[in-house]
């Protein structure tokens, strides 16, 4: 349920997420393999009767590539035109497992047993760091005692003292290596909620998320395995 007082995720999103001809060509942008993400899902038990959630899906490149491997998939994004996108896909592979939901972190209201896994990349960002905690909780919510969430995302782990001179190296290193504009990299700084890695494992922590694994990479993006405890009384 969302309140009055509560965000407003689509306003944070980024305007490329809506956006058609930017939505089209966001796998050319993002290219993205998910089979190391299915191999670790199944390493921790993924099988067919599972249920697998995945927050900010984009145009569904990983829950079309783990429908094979479980019961449901849930597919929740906040852009309607990205959800379009997974769907026409789905009809065109006649994949009868996943289900698409026009959701953010915040408002997604699971229907059904709380499920054994949730995958999130690349959209946790986009909240400030109080609805971080908030969506992080939800995640929690939605899982069964002992799920794992899996969670891919832009984390700093660069040295505080240094981050402007971290930041621009970044930036050129970026713009000689993507076929992002430069406008759509300084978002990521100005406009966006990216948060160091002391900041977000805590919040990880606090919400009842014990942390399995923890890796850092480049200064500038992190992957976190973490296992649902519950709420700390």
């Amino acid at each position: 349920m969302v309140s009055e007082w509560m965000i407003n995720e689509k306003r944070h999103a980024g305007e490329e997420h809506f956006d058609a001809e930017e939505v089209a060509r966001f796998d050319e942008k993002m290219p993205f393999d998910p089979s190391s993400e299915i191999d670790i899902l199944l390493e921790f038990g993924l099988s067919e009767g599972n249920t697998v959630v995945d927050f900010g899906t984009g145009t569904g490149v990983f829950p079309l590539a783990v429908a094979e491997h479980c019961d449901r998939v849930v597919a929740v994004d906040v852009s309607e035109t990205m959800i379009d996108v997974v769907d026409e896909k789905i009809e065109k592979r006649g994949i009868q497992n996943i289900e698409t939901i026009h959701d953010g972190f915040l408002s997604y209201d699971h229907q059904g047993d709380p499920v054994s896994f949730v995958f999130s990349k690349d959209a946790l960002h986009h909240l400030p760091d109080f609805w971080k905690i908030e969506a992080l909780k939800n995640i929690g919510e939605t899982l069964e005692e002992g799920g794992i969430f899996r969670l891919r995302d832009f984390v700093f782990s660069f040295d505080l003292q240094n981050s402007h001179k971290n930041i621009e190296s970044w930036l050129d290193e970026k713009k000689q290596s993507t076929i992002f504009a430069d406008e759509e990299l300084y978002v990521h700084f100005r406009e966006e909620y990216s948060t160091y890695g002391f900041l977000l494992e805590p919040m990880l922590e606090q919400v009842g998320f014990e942390i399995l694994e923890s890796t850092y990479e480049q200064d500038f993006y992190a992957e976190y395995i973490c296992q649902w405890h519950g709420s700390p009384t």
